[in-house]
């Protein structure tokens, strides 16, 4: 299994590495003179800045895959160099369908590095658009109703009957729920935890929600069986502070706001551009079941 995972992290490093090499060979020379080499393959150097700047992104996940940290990574650097320098030299980097690759590369490199600055790093989320947009949409930052209860079920119409009778004569819930109870929460005394609406069917919510502190559910039936209620504490739905949701807000704005710039974005450049779709070029199975 380890050596599959080598393998996978092995093929993308694969990618991502020759990738950069190809597309950054000017941008290297120009910071030659800023940036410390820590290695040289074949003369070519390996800059301490780029291999730091790809350990940082990397998640622990991957590092995990690396033994010696650092070190591996490097050694990976190192097999793409001299993997990349054998394909140079064998000149397939000149052959049409490589190069049509590396352009691929290249615009998906530009496009992305195009919407970085255009768009994310245009996104600006002010106070007092948190404030509208909490104020807009109290359903959003508002906690559900919730109850903390404890269930009985059992598998009889007859079973649940003896559970109320033994409950309406005084006996103790949590001792009913263990000894009939063939739910899942049986051994902690048919203590589910908390609840919140939505979570149970429509049946069962109906009657949970408007149980008092303490009081206990009619039997109440369902596929999986018959159910007993008992609700130990009921808070109602509540606006959650702003100051508790403001990451929340900002990125869902954050996601709304870079849609929209995006879009916008688009259109304006599709406005002054000449676009030619050639359809009696495309096969006729590719436009099919595509819509209008």
């Amino acid at each position: 299994m380890k050596g599959i995972r080598k393998c996978v992290f092995f093929v993308c490093w694969t990618s991502i590495v020759i990738a950069l090499a190809f597309l950054f060979p000017l941008a290297r020379a120009e910071e030659n003179r800023e940036l410390t080499v820590i290695a040289e393959v074949n003369g070519e150097p390996i800059y301490l800045e780029e291999l730091r700047e790809t350990w940082d992104s990397m998640s622990e996940s991957y590092r995990k895959q690396l033994p010696r940290g650092f070190r591996d990574l490097l050694e990976q650097w190192i097999r793409q160099y001299l993997l990349e320098q054998a394909a140079r030299e064998s000149g397939l980097h000149r052959e049409p369908c490589v190069e049509r690759k590396i352009e691929h590369l290249v615009r998906q490199v530009l496009v992305q590095e195009f919407i970085d600055r255009e768009v994310v790093e245009r996104v600006e989320v002010s106070e007092e658009i948190i404030e509208a947009e909490y104020t807009a949409n109290p359903s959003l930052y508002t906690e559900a109703e919730k109850v903390e209860a404890r269930h009985i079920m059992v598998e009889s119409e007859e079973a649940a009957d003896e559970v109320i009778r033994r409950l309406s004569h005084g006996e103790n819930f949590e001792e009913v729920a263990r000894q009939m109870s063939i739910a899942p929460d049986a051994s902690q005394g048919g203590f589910m935890g908390t609840v919140r609406r939505g979570d149970l069917s429509p049946e069962m919510e109906n009657v949970v929600f408007n149980l008092s502190e303490g009081e206990i559910s009619p039997v109440i039936k369902s596929e999986y069986g018959f159910h007993v209620f008992r609700v130990e504490n009921h808070e109602e739905a509540r606006l959650k502070e702003i100051e508790d949701v403001r990451e929340e807000i900002i990125a869902r704005l954050s996601s709304r706001l870079k849609q929209e710039i995006f879009e916008k974005l688009v259109e304006d450049l599709k406005t002054t551009a000449e676009i030619a779709i050639i359809e009696d070029n495309i096969p006729l199975e590719l436009l099919q079941g595509g819509g209008e």
